[in-house]
């Protein structure tokens, strides 16, 4: 019988919730004796592994994950919701949302966390900005969150920093609200369903086959940012992914200058980054 009701990551989210739950959770299941956790039984892996091959054939059931975006793709969405600007004034909000998220490579909900104390000038290159995103899934500690530069594009569609600026300054009371996105609990669904809307717009041309939300844009700076040629460690330290630590890990400090400006450099877009010179007499 083929499994096509159940994928095999949902058979590992059953077995890791379940686990959660068991009184010898790191103990190994004792077929004989039936003690210890069940789901870390060889016949539970074994189905599992099974499964996985049944997906790799085709003959499992239809994956549901999002995929990464296509860097056009992504261009093509930042149209779209560009040219809502004048009609909606939540375009403003999920542009900026976009285009940082991109440019950090965050998740969804990690964004509508984001507050304005987040945010610091950067003394040393002026142009730029400082942020330290301190809420987010794999943010334990305060060694998960180093200080991480904010770049401007070339590309005014892809700038972060312009999209930012002209979100605050075209919203009523922003400032009203400690988060920058004002509504930290249900502010992604906003964007999700904008995005949702802007997939199924005629203007909206995919690439290729697949589901695409709001996470499809954390898979595609990651992976725009590895075939333009940075190298997987300094993609994973942008996106703060969780890694083993070593002890030579807490005698290093935790920003990193530049492993993490080289990414965001180049998650800016072909264009490149660009940087800003206050005239004299400016206020």
């Amino acid at each position: 019988m083929k499994p096509v009701h159940r994928r095999s990551s949902t058979l590992e989210f059953t077995k890791k919730a379940l686990s959660s739950f068991m009184p010898r959770v790191h103990t190994s299941w004792d077929p004989v004796t039936e003690r210890g956790n069940p789901t870390r039984s060889d016949a539970v892996n074994k189905l599992i592994k099974k499964v996985k091959k049944f997906e790799v054939r085709r003959e499992g059931a239809d994956s549901q994950a999002r995929r990464a975006v296509e860097f056009n793709e992504f261009l093509n969405l930042l149209q779209l919701i560009r040219a809502q600007w004048k009609s909606d004034v939540s375009a403003y909000m999920v542009s900026s949302v976009l285009t940082l998220q991109w440019h950090i490579c965050a998740r969804i909900d990690d964004m509508m966390k984001l507050q304005f104390s987040n945010f610091s000038p950067n003394t040393q290159y002026p142009s730029t900005l400082l942020l330290q995103m301190r809420w987010s899934k794999n943010i334990n500690e305060e060694r998960d969150a180093p200080e991480q530069i904010v770049i401007g594009s070339m590309d005014p569609k892809m700038c972060a920093l312009l999209s930012l600026a002209v979100y605050i300054e075209s919203t009523a009371n922003v400032s009203s609200s400690e988060f920058l996105y004002t509504n930290p609990n249900d502010g992604d669904r906003v964007v999700r369903r904008y995005l949702a809307n802007m997939v199924k717009h005629d203007g909206f041309k995919k690439l290729k086959a697949g589901n695409i939300g709001t996470h499809s844009l954390r898979k595609g700076a990651a992976t725009y940012a590895t075939r333009s040629g940075i190298s997987k460690d300094f993609v994973n330290r942008r996106g703060r992914w969780r890694t083993r630590k070593g002890v030579v890990d807490i005698y290093i400090d935790n920003t990193q200058p530049y492993p993490d400006a080289k990414t965001a450099a180049v998650l800016t877009g072909p264009t490149g980054p660009c940087r800003t010179d206050r005239e004299a007499g400016d206020g």
